[in-house]
C-alpha cells in the first residue's frame, strides 16, 4: 500500500505542471506579478535619476507618465511564471538602456529581452 502511494506521488510530481513546480519555489522561475513590479522599480529608479536631473521641476509628472507606459508595453501575464534568468536581462536592459540612451518605456518596447518574455509552458 506504502509503495502503491509513494510511487503514485513521484507519478504526479514528475508529470505535474510548471506552474505546480513554479508555485512550489521548485523552479527558478518568478510569477508575473512580481516580473512586473521588478520591471517597474528598476524604470522608476532609471526616471528618477534621469529626469530629476535634467527636469527636475517636471520629473513626477514624467515619470508617472513613463511608468503608465512600461506598464502598458509590458506583455506579462501577472498569473504565470517566467525564467528568472529572463526577467533579469530585462531589468538590466531597463537599468542600462533606459537610463543612458531612451526612457525605460521606449526600452520595454523595443528591447527584444522585454518585449519577447515568454511564459512558462507545460511540461506534458
Amino acid at each position: 500500500m506504502r509503495k502503491s502511494f509513494f510511487l503514485g506521488m513521484i507519478s504526479l510530481l514528475v508529470f505535474a505542471n510548471c506552474l505546480a513546480v513554479d508555485s512550489l519555489g521548485l523552479s527558478d522561475s518568478v510569477k508575473g506579478s512580481e516580473a512586473r513590479e521588478e520591471i517597474k522599480q528598476a524604470a522608476l529608479t532609471s526616471d528618477i535619476l534621469f529626469y530629476g536631473s535634467v527636469d527636475p521641476a517636471n520629473a513626477a509628472m514624467i515619470t508617472a507618465i513613463d511608468l503608465f507606459l512600461t506598464d502598458l508595453y509590458l506583455k506579462i501575464d501577472d498569473s504565470k511564471y517566467y525564467k528568472k534568468a529572463d526577467v533579469d536581462k530585462c531589468v538590466s536592459d531597463v537599468r542600462v538602456i533606459g537610463l543612458l540612451v531612451m526612457d525605460p518605456s521606449t526600452t520595454v518596447a523595443t528591447s527584444a529581452n522585454c518585449n519577447k518574455l515568454k511564459a512558462n509552458g507545460a511540461i506534458l
